[in-house]
């Protein structure tokens, strides 16, 4: 969560399109692997039980 704010206080300050683009992309995929690591360390809890 506090990269997606740093990364978001860092898009509003850019006036660049392409900046915008690439911080965007690089919160996209920051988001995606959160929740990839959450999604395994609910099936390792499941396989623990």
């Amino acid at each position: 969560m506090i990269i997606t704010k740093v990364l978001g206080l860092t898009s509003a300050l850019t006036k660049s399109k392409k900046a915008k683009i690439a911080i965007l992309g690089l919160e996209m995929a920051v988001l995606g692997y959160a929740l990839y690591q959450q999604k395994q360390e609910k099936k390792n809890k499941r396989l623990k039980s």
